[in-house]
């Protein structure tokens, strides 16, 4: 049964209905990907960051932040990593390499964005009620800072286009739990994504939401909840890119 709603459902709902009644309504687990470890590595270590500076005022010495992205990809795979049929063979060097990403990323973090940031909220925990929508939306925001600005930190093996920084849900969402959070909503709703091409670089994304994103945000929410009540999953297209057994753990 479901008790509660995120943006990471909406979207694998939206993505492919099948995959979401196996995960959710079976409870069938499959492990992420070796892109979304490496992203969890970089994410504790920035939490970790942000949480000392608002002790201290003062960002962490960069070997620290290395380390605990280090430590927490680790923690990670623990937990399991998907891998593709004919990836297998090369998995030990993919997740070898994949520390050497996290870490360069959380470098690049505390180098290039963390100086310039001082956080208010930090992996805060909002739950977003929407009209019409009979449940809870849990949100937790990445970060809001002092300066009233909703930043959403993404790791990436390639440039984020503009248009996807738009297209994303999550922005509407956090700045209505933002305004439920505050009673205002934020100055400015950033993605700043760290890029893992050759020679790692940093996006900061600005994108803007209003009062109809919102509504269709929740319009998106309300047919969700009757097609999992009317037991309607629609899977994804035989020929979307998520549909093969590269991209997805539940394709067999």
């Amino acid at each position: 049964m479901i008790e509660h709603l995120s943006i990471s459902q909406l979207d694998m709902f939206t993505r492919c209905g099948e995959q979401y009644r196996r995960r959710y309504i079976e409870g069938e687990i499959v492990p992420p990907g070796i892109a979304a470890r490496i992203g969890t590595g970089v994410h504790k270590a920035a939490e970790t960051n942000w949480r000392e500076k608002m002790r201290t005022g003062r960002d962490m010495p960069l070997d620290a932040v290395q380390d605990c992205a280090a430590k927490a990809y680790h923690k990670a795979l623990q937990d399991g990593v998907f891998f593709a049929p004919d990836e297998l063979p090369g998995a030990t060097l993919a997740m070898a390499e994949g520390k050497d990403t996290a870490v360069s990323l959380a470098t690049l973090f505390r180098r290039d964005l963390a100086p310039s940031i001082t956080p208010a909220l930090v992996e805060e925990k909002i739950i977003l009620d929407l009209p019409g929508v009979d449940l809870p939306i849990v949100t937790i925001l990445d970060l809001y800072t002092e300066d009233k600005a909703l930043r959403d930190l993404k790791t990436s093996g390639k440039k984020w286009s503009e248009d996807k920084a738009h297209a994303s849900h999550q922005p509407t969402a956090y700045r209505e739990a933002v305004k439920q959070a505050t009673g205002e909503y934020p100055a400015q709703l950033l993605f700043d994504v760290l890029v893992s091409t050759k020679t790692p670089g940093l996006q900061s994304l600005s994108t803007r939401r209003d009062e109809q994103d919102t509504a269709i945000l929740a319009r998106k929410f309300q047919i969700m909840c009757a097609s999992i009540n009317a037991g309607i999953f629609q899977p994804a297209q035989s020929d979307h890119w998520c549909c093969s057994p590269k991209f997805c753990g539940y394709f067999f």
